[in-house]
């Protein structure tokens, strides 16, 4: 009898643990997050509009790309399979069969082909127009057969598909900018709960081609403040922060919050504006009186590394030989010798009787800020002069992209492969920043780009190091980690190596 009650037991104890093993992962479908957004508006409707990571994160629950690049292998998304020509040119794509947008229309190659003709029309001015800038024509062969001829070898050009985000092409007809567009993803955006200053809602798209989402919806809220983010992560009323601060990942990882670092080809470092700075030896005072450690352990919390060369640490592009170290005696040594000097006593050398002083413009963000700070007394340490002036987000952005700055600090990523820093300076680029051509250079970029093997291309990159550090075109800075941060209920969050958050289908909340 005994052993009849212990059997029981056991069999009640089993049929315990099923049932609550099934009403876990019922729990797993339904519900809604919240997620902060940082900046002075929410993303726009449309994904080719994105124009930086939590953007991008936005975009890829709307509508997939093609394929996504993720620890070195490119994995197959709308594009479920694809050949490439013996001489790397021309790229034949099969897509997946079966995907529909939100609108119920079928992805078709014409509909991919006119997404890539969008993105690559310089009349557009897109973000992910660098990606398909070797693009030379594009042919929808069938339904879901589609062929993409190059102009130029890119070995990396499966790798940027990853940027272009598939929308349904008449879903832009006739909107306004505020309308949403038929996108590829898990989520469709609700219309109705587009505020562009305030927030915007997402809503389960039940036809999603890989199975719809756990989650009904997923609002995001423009929170441009970080303390404030987290304030109201620790209260409950967000989810997920993107892009916390540093000195906070150390006591949220002790109360149990789950902590996203990341950082792979990220990078923060001294724009400079080659229009307006262009003596060389005052390029290389700025490079000489950067302490970038000082940076890493002053605001960053120590999550970073100092940048020696414009290859990633570690990588087949490393290159710890080029490169200016922390060194303030030499920036004054140089800059006496070419007659930099304090005639007047106040501590900032002239240029032609005249102080030095250099526009530097920040955003109203705490580490962008101090780290702002910190380099201006650097500089100031050697005698150069600045002035910070304060803006919000996107005008700070706008700013230093049209060319209204002398110097600036500057966050940014380059895609994992090639691993190199080399976004800003790539003249197609969205971001280009640095206002003058530098044609040898540019030249010696898409060289490389098309160069297939990879010990050549490699010698093509460390000549592009060498030309940078001997033109001083910036003082390099740091490999940055950056941190996200979410509650402990929120689980299946993926990131990538340059912080998109994705599978958002799979997220799920206990």
């Amino acid at each position: 009898m005994q052993v009849r009650r212990t059997l029981t037991a056991l069999l009640l104890v089993g049929v315990l643990v099923l049932t609550t093993g099934a009403v876990a992962l019922a729990d797993q479908s339904g519900g809604t997050i919240t997620l902060s957004y940082k900046g002075n508006e929410v993303p726009d409707p449309d994904p080719h509009l994105a124009s930086n990571i939590g953007a991008q994160s936005i975009a890829l629950m709307i509508a997939d790309p093609l394929v996504r690049w993720v620890d070195g292998d490119i994995e197959p998304l709308l594009a479920e399979s694809w050949t490439v020509s013996e001489d790397g040119l021309v790229f034949t794509l099969k897509l997946r069969a079966g995907v529909e947008f939100h609108n119920g229309v079928a992805l078709t190659a014409a509909a991919v082909k006119a997404n890539i003709d969008r993105v690559k029309d310089p009349d557009n001015a897109m973000p992910g127009a660098g990606n398909v800038a070797n693009v030379d024509t594009v042919e929808a062969v069938d339904d879901l057969t589609l062929v993409i001829t190059l102009s130029a070898l890119d070995p990396d050009f499966l790798a940027k598909l990853e940027g272009i985000y598939i929308i349904e092409p008449t879903s832009l007809e006739g909107r306004d900018n505020n309308d949403p567009v038929a996108g590829s993803g898990a989520f469709r955006l609700d219309g109705d709960a587009y505020v562009r200053d305030q927030s915007l809602k997402l809503v389960r798209f039940d036809g999603y081609w890989a199975g719809a989402a756990k989650l009904e919806e997923i609002i995001v809220r423009l929170i441009p403040d970080e303390a404030t983010a987290l304030i109201e992560l620790e209260q409950g009323t967000v989810d997920l922060v993107q892009f916390g601060l540093s000195k906070d990942v150390a006591r949220l990882e002790a109360e149990g919050y789950n902590v996203f670092p990341f950082g792979f080809v990220n990078w923060a470092n001294v724009a400079v504006n080659l229009e307006r700075i262009t003596d060389v030896t005052l390029r290389k005072a700025l490079a000489y009186a950067l302490d970038s450690q000082a940076i890493i352990d002053g605001v960053y919390s120590g999550l970073g590394e100092v940048q020696t060369s414009l290859g990633y640490p570690g990588s087949w592009l490393a290159n710890p030989d080029v490169g200016y170290a922390y060194d303030p005696a030499e920036a004054e040594r140089i800059l006496d010798e070419a007659g930099y000097v304090d005639s007047d006593g106040n501590g900032v050398r002239e240029i032609g009787g005249v102080d030095i002083d250099l526009h530097f413009p920040t955003r109203n963000q705490d580490e962008w800020m101090r780290a702002t700070q910190f380099i201006q007394q650097m500089f100031a340490d050697v005698g150069i002069g600045t002035h910070i002036t304060i803006a919000e987000r996107m005008p700070f952005y706008d700013g230093v992209r049209s060319g209204d700055y002398d110097i600036a600090w500057w966050l940014q990523n380059s895609s994992p492969t090639p691993p190199i820093g080399l976004y800003s300076w790539d003249s197609r680029e969205y971001w280009s920043i640095h206002q003058k051509e530098q044609p040898a250079f540019q030249a010696l970029i898409e060289a490389a780009e098309r160069e297939p093997d990879q010990e050549k291309r490699a010698a093509l990159y460390r000549e592009i190091q060498e030309i940078f550090a001997d033109e001083a075109l910036a003082p390099l800075g740091i490999w940055l980690k950056q941190v996200h941060f979410a509650s402990a209920s929120l689980n299946g969050i993926q990131v990538s190596p340059t912080g998109t958050v994705f599978d958002s289908h799979l997220w799920w909340k206990e």
